[in-house]
């Protein structure tokens, strides 16, 4: 815990800094709630390439898998060019063992591999500084998440006797919407702090985004997500045993259809590494495709699209 109280403490120097040095440029306003859905963050985590992204999802190839989810802030207060917002996190997923033999939009077979996160976080978002620094659509983001992850198997006999849960852990990040022309590149840093006497210790991660806005209707995306799992010395079903550290590099390249309420994605899906939840022990290299639904787009702020200088939509 010592890791996470170290790295509140930069993040809350950076932001005093910001906000200091951002002093004359950001106009005081008054404190304004909003209570609609939204998404958790200013800067979006809705086209990460990461598997704990809370998306409505369908995965194809190379194996049947569905996920349902939703990320999205209940509360937000904005204030002095600050947008505060507090979020809650839910994701289920279910998938096979193994690649189906005829997995072109079908129904998986049992047994089932599942997948579940549940958690909450407080996202700062300094707007108008990050305009300034940044640039149009420019936005600067600390956010904290405190989530829980457990996994399990359906079938009868123990295939995965030696794979351990994640747990509990805290997870702090930093993005930046960065535009160029009308190219909206997205970087995010990510660690998870996982809490003691369980079977990772940390998980640095970082996501690579562009987004071309100019059309209202459809935005090509690539997206790339990787992130590294350190693993500890723990005691599993009564024995101590050293936990195998956990990779993955995970890309997205496709279109996105914005909508008013929800986003729909359909891409090409590239994986390298280790697996998630009980296919933490596979590594393999995967080529696929899948349909996701992001919802919770804009209640809390509207996403204006571009022209093709790159200067937003006065609408």
């Amino acid at each position: 815990m010592k890791s996470v109280a170290q790295t509140l403490v930069v993040a809350a120097a950076l932001l005093v800094t910001c906000r200091a040095r951002g002093e004359e440029a950001v106009e005081t306003r008054p404190v304004e709630i909003r209570v609609v859905p939204g998404e958790s963050r200013s800067i979006s985590h809705a086209h990460s390439a990461s598997r704990d992204t809370g998306l409505l999802a369908y995965q194809v190839l190379p194996e049947v898998a569905l996920s349902t989810g939703g990320d999205f802030a209940f509360l937000g207060f904005a204030f002095s060019g600050i947008d505060l917002r507090l979020g809650m996190f839910g994701l289920i997923e279910v998938h096979t063992p193994k690649p189906e033999p005829r997995n072109f939009f079908t129904i998986p077979s049992a047994p089932y591999l599942w997948r579940g996160l549940l958690g909450f976080s407080l996202a700062l978002c300094l707007e108008e500084l990050g305009q300034k620094w940044l640039g149009p659509r420019g936005a600067l983001e600390v956010a904290l998440s405190y989530r829980h992850e457990s996994e399990h198997y359906t079938g009868s006999a123990p295939m995965f006797p030696d794979v351990p849960n994640i747990g509990d852990f805290i997870m702090g990040d930093l993005a930046l919407r960065k535009p160029l022309g009308p190219v909206d590149m997205e970087v995010r840093f990510q660690n998870k702090f996982f809490f003691p006497n369980q079977a990772y210790s940390q998980g640095p991660g970082a996501d690579l985004i562009f987004r071309y806005r100019a059309l209202s209707w459809l935005h090509p995306l690539l997206s790339v997500f990787g992130e590294y799992l350190l693993g500890e010395t723990y005691v599993l079903k009564g024995q101590r045993q050293k936990i195998r550290d956990n990779r993955m590099l995970r890309a997205l390249l496709g279109i996105v259809f914005p909508g008013d309420t929800a986003d729909i994605q359909i891409l090409f899906t590239f994986h390298a590494g280790h697996g998630k939840g009980l296919l933490a022990y596979e590594d393999e290299v995967r080529l696929g495709w899948a349909v996701r639904v992001g919802f919770f787009k804009h209640g809390l702020m509207p996403d204006s699209p571009v022209d093709a200088r790159g200067s937003s939509d006065p609408d």
